[in-house]
Parts: structure tokens; sequence; C-alpha cells
């Protein structure tokens, strides 16, 4: 058995607590040696994202006013007779906790055998998190910024910030909570576009295939700039303004935009529609999903009041979008129709 195999073999033995003393003597000294520690890397990677995070529904980050800061989460109290909670219940919570428990053990001993094994990572290299289909994923950067990333998007990013700024690369939509470090800006860019930020939370939507970029502001301040075949374009904003940048024609435009705070849900793939033009949420639904749906003309100026969670399987969230508004829906070749 190659060392490879042998190492991917002996890992996973060990999260299952399966190692004899014989085959954790040699997993460690399969560490120590420092070939394979690409492999590793990887392995602690998948299994890091395969883990359950508790789930964040509800809620709200630090930056809103208290009187907005309805925790929506129960948080059962320390004097609950955990007797009481149905096995079903308790025990993949305890397997979860078991599964960290075994990553953080491992990266203990690593650090204690061989303490320059992250040193030994290139500081110029380059990390990559990408969602696909109904897929979001939410992860932190390594100074402390927090990302949603959507379905069908790309993040890249330095393994470390070491430069004059924090620079990342998004394909895709993500909204993003930054860190502060006025001595370092955090840049983020889409092709010809960038935004810079110190310290804030917005979202981003800058997918390959649409003509416009939006970066809608929930706090703080953000430059967003165009390099286009002329001068660059700049444009600042503040708190509940959006800036839309028009790839074609190298124009931005800025706009006051109340309903910013809609985006802490949005980040978690659940829309809020308060009188939304239905060819306004066929746009957000093609982009969620990725695929087309063709708007009878009849139906362009309709408003539709209502919620949907953007996580469920397309023709569900057609069924009930169409349900609301007394309309139906058929799927037509590669793409879906909406008519009366």
């Amino acid at each position: 058995m190659e060392e490879k195999e042998e190492l991917t073999h002996l890992y996973q033995l060990y999260l299952n607590n399966r190692c004899t003393a014989e085959e954790l003597n040699r997993f460690f000294n399969l560490i120590n040696k420092g070939k394979e520690e690409e492999n590793l890397v990887q392995l602690l990677s998948v299994t890091w994202d395969q883990t359950p995070l508790v789930p964040e529904n509800g809620l709200l980050p630090y930056f809103l006013p208290k009187e907005n800061q309805k925790q929506r989460t129960t948080i059962p109290s320390p004097n609950v007779n955990r007797s009481n909670i149905p096995p079903q219940k308790l025990y993949p919570m305890l397997r979860y906790v078991g599964a960290i428990a075994a990553i953080l053990l491992l990266l203990c001993t690593i650090y204690f055998y061989r303490t320059e094994f992250w040193s030994n990572i290139p500081q110029g290299s380059k990390m990559e998190i990408a969602s696909v289909t109904h897929d979001r994923r939410q992860f932190q950067l390594p100074d402390g910024t927090k990302v949603w990333l959507s379905p069908h998007s790309k993040l890249t990013y330095p393994a470390s910030f070491d430069g004059n700024n924090r620079l990342v690369n998004l394909e895709g939509e993500a909204f993003f909570e930054v860190a502060h470090d006025a001595n370092q800006p955090f840049i983020i860019k889409s092709g010809k576009v960038s935004t810079r930020v110190l310290g804030t939370s917005f979202s981003l939507s800058a997918y390959p295939n649409e003509e416009d970029v939006q970066i809608t502001l929930l706090s703080g301040k953000v430059a967003v700039s165009l390099d286009g075949q002329g001068k660059a374009k700049e444009a600042i904003i503040t708190a509940n303004q959006r800036v839309s940048v028009d790839k074609k024609q190298e124009t931005i435009s800025t706009i006051n935009f109340p309903d910013a705070q809609d985006f802490l849900d949005r980040r978690l793939g659940l829309f809020d529609y308060k009188g939304a033009l239905l060819s306004e949420v066929i746009e957000d639904l093609e982009m969620q999903y990725q695929l087309q749906i063709s708007l009878s003309p009849e139906l362009q100026n309709h408003r539709f009041y209502g919620h949907l969670n953007m996580n469920t399987a397309i023709t569900q969230t057609l069924q009930k979008l169409c349900t609301v508004m007394e309309v139906s829906w058929e799927k037509n070749g590669g793409q879906y129709v909406i008519k009366k």
C-alpha cells in the first residue's frame, strides 16, 4: 500500500477510534515524515466541511440595534434533565461532537509531533471554496471575516493575508461580515469590479453570466470601482444603499435601499418579498437556481407578496409562487414557463 493510501486508511480508523497501538504509531510516523502533508490537509478540510454546524437561522449580527436583535433560536437551559431527551435526538448530537473532538485532538497531536507542519504550507498558497446547486457555505477567512456563499458561487483567497491588503476573488454571490483592520483594507475582485472595505457587512452579487454586479450595504462604508476601457470609475456608499455596475455599458449607479437588512435572511436562502415585481422575483429564481424561467408578458408587472425558501427544490418553490399568484407553471424543454 502506498503511503498516501495508507495515511487515508489510518486517518479514517483514527476518526472512528478503531486504531490499534501499532496502527496509531504508524499513523503519526507518517505525519512526522511530512511527505503527505498536502493529503492530510485535504483530509482535515473535507472532514471539517462535512461536520454539521449548529444552524444559525434567526441569528442577527452585532451591528444591529439592540432592540432589533430578536433571538429566535432556543437554547436549552443548563438545568434541563437530559434524560428526558429522546435518544434519536441525543445520539446524533454526540456523534457530531465526537467528530469535532477527533479533529481537534488530531490537530493538537500534529502540533506536538511536528510544530513546523503548518509553517511548511507556502504563504502564497491560494484557497478556494465553491458551492453547487442548493449548496450554501458558511465559513471564516484567516482574518476573521465571515462569509456566506450562495449556490453556484466560488471564492478564492490566500492561505494568509500578509500584504498591504486582504484580496479575495468572487464569482457569484456572497454575504460578507468583514473583520475591521484599518491598516489592511479588504478588497473583493469580481472581474473588472473591485469592492474596497475596512470593516462592514454587505451582500455582493457578481455572477459571470449576469449583466450587472450589485453591492448592497447593511453597515459601514464601501468604495466600488470599475476598471473600464476608459478611466476607472468609483462610487462610495453607506448603510442602506446599493451600487449597481453595468459591465457591458461600464456604468455605475447608486440608489437608496432601505430593505438592506433583508439580506440577513437572504444569505440563508430565505427571500421575503413586499410587493416586488414578478419579473424581479423570476430574476432571483434564475440566479439562485441557475436556470431559465419564461414569464408570460401579461404577468410582468404583477406584484408578489410572500416568502420563498431558495433551499428547496425548484419545483417546490415554483409551486408555492404560482399558488400565491394564482397562475401555473410547466417545464418546456430545458426551461420553466409561468403563465396564466
